[in-house]
């Protein structure tokens, strides 16, 4: 800061690239961050985008079926999440998974229902049944820090976490006559 004689040790962010930085302070960074708002600018569809994307890590995602098949890979890790196996599903489950592809399955929702295996139709006490029983199946204290199930209990938050919005969304629509 102009007048400020103490050395600029610690940076703060110039814009929401976050690539450039101020050098400040410890006081004035203080200041600075307090008064910094990283969505100014943004409308709230911007921001709810940025906070999607963010569910994800900013990793991109694709459509299922490309890349090799995603669909039948997605309802195979499900169908073992769901039984608490490696083994791959049996023949009968694959068959009724291939008469319901048809559905529009390309989406975070439908994904982060295959995760908990559920299908619709959701209501919120489904969802965060299912959520506890998962959450408890798979907690790390329960698996002796077994690396599988801490990153499937990752995967099982963020469903929960999609779903549960999604549902908190869908009760705001006002209903149809």
């Amino acid at each position: 800061m102009p007048g400020c004689r103490a050395h600029g040790e610690y940076k703060a962010p110039k814009d929401r690239n976050l690539n450039r930085h101020y050098h400040f302070c410890l006081d004035h960074v203080r200041e600075y961050n307090k008064a910094w708002n990283f969505f100014e600018g943004m409308s709230a569809g911007e921001v709810e985008d940025h906070m999607l994307k963010s569910i994800y890590g900013d990793r991109p995602t694709w459509k299922y079926g490309v890349n090799g098949n995603a669909e039948e890979a997605l309802y195979n890790r499900a169908w073992q999440t769901w039984h608490g196996t490696d083994e791959p599903p049996p023949r009968q489950d694959q068959k009724r998974f291939k008469s319901t592809s048809s559905l529009s399955q390309n989406t975070p929702e439908y994904e982060a229902m295959a995760i908990m295996g559920l299908e619709p139709p959701l209501s919120l006490p489904a969802i965060k049944t299912r959520y506890k029983e998962l959450a408890k199946k798979h907690h790390p204290d329960l698996n002796k820090g077994c690396p599988k199930s801490e990153e499937l209990l990752k995967q099982i938050n963020m469903a929960y976490t999609i779903l549960k919005l999604a549902y908190e969304k869908f009760a705001d629509l006002p209903e149809r006559n």
